[in-house]
């Protein structure tokens, strides 16, 4: 990546590179200052005593020196270590102690008084940097731009050492998966790894040229998705890359940058679905019954190419209509107007809200991938996409399904393996295969389909064998309810642990007038009645009689990442669930599953 750097530096070199926010403002460094200061950090890291093989910890939100610092590491031989910053004190010591760094750089003070607290327990951390330096700065810590200063003093022969001495198969970063079981595991990515899949997923979707492509850079640079997306890509492909304000503040960055290419995990196209069903509802009924048909018009014309199928004329010019009267003046209000693809993975994401966004004419492209495989294996294609599916192996990528359904995967995206850990690589790897532990299908024209995660596989006293994970897509697509797991391992029947979408559960009290607090709301027997007929129509018509829910319980409180229940990557983690929630899940089980039978828990 250090090479693609310095190669786009000196091809477009005054051109805009990174977007930071300055001012009120976002202001732009070029290719060329960006690739100045990687070197001037490098080698101020290099003064401190910092060389190949040594991790540098990064804690902060996508800015610019999350950039400058992971490349700058990267060019000594030295390894990135992305953390979450919603990782507690407890995950971050395990993280950098695994790791054994030394370096850390913080964003800010908030972030400098958690690396006070680690320095407490890791002995190992030695070096402190912070970017937003608080005044006065406490004894020992660096601040970023003085580390940047004293590397443009340096000799620069440490930096083009280091950068011609990487190897392909090198060591490039350290990604920590989120840990839905147990510790995180370190995933080691190779700098061939990190080049090849940025360059193969450029070559799969087309892209061509991508030098007035701009992206909005929010979701975590942790996790390896926003990393290809926002790091890697755009170092291959010369895109401009703008940084955004904070998560809360997506929707006024959006208006403001106006990307060309816009990519979000489903948590995210969820809430823009439930906000936009807000402003739809509120339409006077005469501009409510157009959005309505464009929406009809847009969803089975868009189903139409998607699926590769003629679409009449007829149909194509009253699309054109629809594009003119809404679709064009409702983009640019929520700054996608240039976006030409839009995109989503790392979870499942429902029916229902691809269904939604492809009638709004916002045709999502479901991709599919992990840590371990550099981010993305499969995706849908703008020429070659099938809705519900996550698309076809991208080009390199060979895609199999095992005897017990478990989908592997060979190809340069398959990582060297996990850190320091030699029992779970052995089970991760078999000659050049992944086991990826998902399971899945491949349809006659090589599109795979995500069906659940192997040790998820529920298995009823019955024998009967069933994925929570689609049972829990069909669940959430019924407002409002927010999360759901579904359980009944070694039971004769499945149950459900739902939470509330506060946005849509209160939207919907208003309507009913019921409770607006969502404890009171979970317990009002009004919404037990609401979701159970909800789901007798909704959900269960659409399993087998063994997979239908017989009961579910709703919970006074969402998910969080605080609460033990979400990992940062907004994954559940079921096992906490399980656990945390045992006595609503025993309840559940207590009496006979009659007609419908539902549950609330204090």
């Amino acid at each position: 990546m250090l090479h693609a750097l310095h190669d786009q530096a000196a091809r477009l070199e005054h051109r805009p590179a990174l977007w930071s926010r300055n001012g009120g403002a976002y202001v732009p460094i070029s290719w060329f200052d960006y690739a100045q200061r990687v070197k001037r950090f490098s080698l101020g890291l290099h003064g401190l005593g910092f060389r190949e093989g040594d991790p540098l910890g990064i804690l902060s939100f996508n800015r610019e020196a999350w950039h400058v610092a992971a490349l700058g590491a990267m060019a000594l031989g030295g390894v990135p270590v992305g953390l979450y910053t919603t990782s507690s004190l407890e995950q971050l010591t395990y993280i950098l102690g695994h790791c054994e760094a030394r370096f850390l750089l913080v964003e800010n003070a908030k972030h400098l008084a958690t690396a006070l607290e680690l320095q407490k327990r890791l002995p190992a951390l030695k070096y402190v940097l912070v970017v937003d330096a608080p005044t006065p700065l406490p004894e020992g810590v660096l601040r970023y731009a003085d580390v940047l200063a004293s590397g443009g003093q340096a000799d620069e022969s440490p930096y083009w050492d280091g950068v011609h001495a990487l190897h392909p198969d090198g060591l490039g970063t350290l990604i920590y998966t989120s840990g839905t079981t147990g510790q995180p595991k370190g995933v080691a990515l190779s700098h061939r790894n990190l080049a090849w899949t940025a360059h193969q997923l450029g070559e799969t979707m087309a892209f061509g040229d991508m030098e007035d492509a701009k992206l909005l850079s929010y979701l975590p640079l942790s996790h390896i998705a926003e990393q290809v997306v926002s790091l890697h890509a755009p170092l291959l492909m010369g895109i401009q890359v703008y940084f955004a304000d904070s998560l809360d503040a997506l929707g006024q960055n959006l208006r403001e940058v106006r990307p060309t290419h816009f990519f979000a995990v489903p948590r995210v196209w969820e809430k823009f679905k439930t906000k936009a069903e807000e402003g739809l509802a509120a339409q006077p009924p005469l501009k409510r019954r157009l959005v309505e048909w464009a929406r009809g018009t847009a969803l089975e014309r868009n189903t139409r190419r998607l699926n590769q199928e003629r679409v009449p004329g007829l149909m194509e010019a009253k699309y054109a209509l629809a594009q003119r009267l809404v679709f064009a003046p409702l983009k640019t209000r929520i700054g996608l107007d240039r976006a030409r693809l839009f995109a989503t993975s790392a979870a499942p994401i429902g029916r229902d809200v691809l269904d939604f966004f492809a009638s709004i004419d916002v045709v999502l492209l479901e991709a599919w991938g992990m840590t371990e495989l550099t981010g993305p294996a499969t995706v849908n294609t703008s020429a070659c996409a099938r809705m519900g599916t996550v698309g076809r192996p991208m080009l390199g990528v060979e895609v199999r399904i095992a005897g017990d359904g478990e989908i592997l995967v060979k190809g340069g995206n398959v990582c060297l393996g996990y850190h320091r850990n030699p029992a779970a690589t052995q089970e991760l790897l078999e000659d050049g295969w992944l086991h990826t532990g998902d399971v899945g299908q491949l349809d006659a024209e090589g599109f795979l389909r995500i069906t659940g995660r192997k040790k998820e596989i529920i298995v009823t006293s019955g024998g009967k064998k069933t994925s929570p994970a689609n049972i829990e897509e069909l669940l959430k697509s019924v407002s409002p309810v927010g999360h759901a797991v579904v359980l009944g391992d070694r039971r004769n029947y499945l149950v459900a642990l739902l939470t509330l979408d506060p946005d849509r559960a209160r939207r919907l009290a208003r309507e009913q007038g019921w409770p607006e607090d969502m404890a009171t709301l979970a317990k009002d027997a009004r919404l037990q009645q609401h979701l159970h007929e909800a789901f007798e129509r909704e959900v269960n018509p659409k399993l087998s009689r063994f997979e239908t829910i017989k009961r579910f319980t709703v919970l006074p409180g969402e998910f969080s990442i605080d609460g033990g229940e979400l990992t940062p990557s907004m994954k559940v983690r079921r096992k906490v669930v399980e656990e945390k929630y045992a006595s609503a899940i025993e309840a559940l089980y207590r009496e006979p599953a009659g007609h419908g039978a539902t549950g609330t828990h204090d």
